[in-house]
């Protein structure tokens, strides 16, 4: 059977699709890229250099003055203006 000749809008909307793939996948395959092992040494040596409190077993507890999410905390005023609490019931 022959094949029926599409219309050149169906054409050029095929070839603007196919173009566009192969676009992506070529920028897919000059994206930069590292092994597992590379990845797993990465996150390895960040986790051994940036402390994280909330395993306090391996990295010990804050010293007081250093959390500056409590400081921030309590320079927070409560709503309403009531000392000692975080809301007011109407």
């Amino acid at each position: 059977m022959a094949e029926q000749r599409l219309p050149p809008k169906i054409q050029y909307l095929k070839l603007k699709r196919t173009e566009e793939l192969n676009n992506k996948l070529k920028k897919e395959l000059a994206r930069e890229r590292i092994t597992a092992s590379n990845a797993c040494l990465s996150i390895i040596d960040y986790t051994s250099t940036n402390k994280d409190y909330a395993v306090p077993e391996v990295w010990g507890y804050m010293k007081p003055g250093e959390n500056h999410f409590r400081a921030s905390a309590k320079q927070a005023r409560p709503r309403g203006g009531h000392e000692g609490s975080c809301c007011c019931i109407m």
